[in-house]
């Protein structure tokens, strides 16, 4: 049994998965180069299928992630490359109608217009996900759609959670989708599920974030991060603004399994519009934090009560927010946690390719790692430098080793971009497409946030640390609780990684949105951090993304080069080779 899930809209990703194992995955944006790109992703499932060494031919089933297809053009205004007034052009009527007279003076009526409207739009959804598949030959295989939460559930649980026989809790929340919002599910010692809670999409904690963004001048769906990054540089009377804004807004239900709303929060952004004007922004956003906050941390904690079971697992969008993951992995009540990596709706490719092979086959195995995307032959990467006359352009060298190369490079104060064997499925850099820095050097944060990266002032970058050393950056860090190899949780920062880790960690608070790297996930990297950790001492680097502002994180040889050639880069280890700018981008070595 060979699969090819797909998540379609914002973020459209595809898995390719084959008796119970998940061979890969990649998003569109990858190869398209538009952040969050909602086009069909054809060009990432040919590079995926190539990559795996599979044909279409051997596809025998495709899994859509969601009962309720969209068509691309109700993504249009999310894409990175649309100015506000094509944004406006592109969501008058659907505005237009949500703001009209008649919801005010006639929900009943409203409301079976609006049904009706979306009926619509999924009729043309499928319309044009046939023709789409058609297109790639895949109109033979069997079609399977997925609920869009139960692929939150199963992208967390199947993924990392260790089959022991424990039972297990597995939440998930974000904006909405297939009309929830929120779900809570048990996994019984014999593996059997059973939902025990679900909220609609009218009392949405993920609306309520993604609103205040919005109101704050940003883009929602993209920079609810820039609000988490922005909250701890409030003072505490922002809890005025949250008393006041946001905690009539949305409580727990009675039962305690969900959450119910005084207002329909997808009208929440009209409402800041309304009772916002002249509140702080600083006080937006950490209002904003502390509700989700206060509200997820109850329900967990109610459902464990419930339940007795004290094992969970999270996705959905909501749970990228690493704050909000740092408060619930610090719960008494929870004995172990599972946090699924960049679990917005690009995991539900992966949840819907675990869903079907659990139904059928009785059999998934853990994600191994997070490698799953583009890998280059050593000899592929040469002829890609001759062709484009990078030996020319560049100083380009072949170290004997290019991982101690690098090292020595970051120790001595300047800034190196790795390109190295598969990337990163997800939002995160792990390492394989990373830029990185001197952490111990608050000069590398301004040299990578001002000549490459552009990201808002109070924004962090992240570590890598060396598993053997978190503890001594990393306060209260339980690996057996609750591992962080993957850069969604965050801890506060130990007075050592204080001073090793100052310019990777947030200024406002001190914490550190961690990849605790084992030997095991990545030989190469961790080896490379050995190397610098003999000549500094410290035990971990600073790690970002390789990728300018408004673009997303880069997968392909041309994307790095276009990288490398549009930003202040200086060095770029791509594959074995060393190529640096012939007149440096940056100032002296820092």
């Amino acid at each position: 049994m060979t699969i090819l899930a797909l998540h379609l809209g914002h973020n459209a990703t595809a898995t390719v998965a084959e008796n119970g194992e998940i061979l890969g995955v990649l998003s569109q944006e990858k190869i398209d180069g538009i952040k969050n790109s909602a086009v069909f992703p054809g060009e990432a499932i040919n590079a995926l299928l190539a990559q795996s060494g599979k044909k279409i031919e051997d596809i025998t089933d495709v899994a859509i992630a969601g009962t309720s297809i969209f068509p691309a053009r109700c993504y249009a205004h999310l894409q990175g490359n649309r100015t506000q007034h094509q944004e406006r052009k592109a969501n008058r009527t659907a505005k237009d109608f949500a703001n009209s007279i008649l919801r005010k003076t006639a929900p009943p009526l409203y409301r079976l217009l609006r049904q009706g409207l979306q009926r619509k739009l999924v009729d043309e959804g499928l319309a044009e996900l046939k023709r789409n598949l058609d297109a790639h030959k895949l109109d033979r295989v069997q079609l399977h759609f997925h609920d869009h939460h139960l692929c939150h559930a199963r992208a967390a649980y199947h993924s990392l959670v260790p089959n022991d026989g424990k039972p297990c809790l597995v939440f998930t929340a974000d904006g909405s989708g297939d009309g929830l919002s929120a779900t809570v599910t048990k996994i019984d010692e014999k593996g059997r599920w059973e939902r025990l809670g679900r909220t609609g999409e009218s009392a949405s904690l993920g609306a309520v974030y993604s609103g205040t963004t919005r109101f704050l001048g940003m883009r929602e769906l993209e920079h609810e991060y820039k609000v988490m990054g922005l909250a701890p540089y409030a003072k505490d009377y922002y809890l005025d603004t949250y008393r006041r804004l946001y905690d009539p807004i949305i409580s727990l239900s009675k039962d305690g399994l969900g959450f119910q709303g005084s207002m329909n929060t997808i009208w929440f952004y009209q409402y800041l519009c309304k009772e916002a004007p002249g509140e702080r922004f600083d006080n937006l956003a950490a209002a904003a934090q502390h509700l989700i906050e206060e509200r997820v941390l109850a329900w967990v904690q109610k459902v464990i009560q419930k339940t007795g079971i004290r094992r969970i697992a999270t996705g959905g969008g909501l749970f990228m927010n690493i704050k909000l993951n740092m408060q619930i992995q610090a719960l008494s009540e929870i004995e172990d946690v599972y946090f699924l990596p960049s679990c917005g709706d690009e995991s539900n490719a992966i949840g819907a390719a675990y869903d079907l092979m659990a139904l059928q086959l009785g059999n998934t195995q853990p994600l191994t790692s997070l490698y799953l995307g583009l890998a280059y032959k050593d000899e592929d990467v040469e002829a890609f430098l001759k062709k484009h006359r990078v030996f020319e352009r560049f100083n380009v060298t072949r170290p004997v080793d290019i991982d101690e190369e690098t090292a020595t490079r970051l120790a001595a104060g300047e800034i190196v971009a790795r390109f190295s064997r598969r990337n990163e499925w997800g939002a995160r850099a792990l390492g394989n497409r990373s830029i990185l820095g001197h952490p111990g050097r608050i000069e590398s944060f301004y040299a990578i946030n001002d000549q490459i990266k552009c990201r808002d002032f109070w924004m962090p970058f992240a570590p890598t640390i060396l598993d053997r050393l978190a503890q001594n950056y990393l306060v209260g860090y339980k690996p057996e609780k609750s591992p962080a190899p993957h850069m969604i949780t965050a801890f506060k920062a130990s007075n050592m990684g204080k001073d090793h880790l100052r310019a990777a960690l947030h200024q406002g608070d001190h914490t550190l949105r961690p990849q605790v790297l084992t030997k095991n996930a990545n030989p190469s990297y961790y080896r490379l951090i050995e190397s610098f950790e003999k000549q500094t001492g410290i035990g971990g680097v600073l790690n970002t993304s390789m990728n300018v502002h408004g673009k997303p994180l880069v997968a392909t040889l041309e994307q790095a080069l276009w990288t490398l050639e549009n930003s202040g880069l200086q060095n770029l280890a791509l594959g074995p080779f060393m190529i640096s700018k012939k007149e440096d981008a940056f100032p002296e070595a820092i």
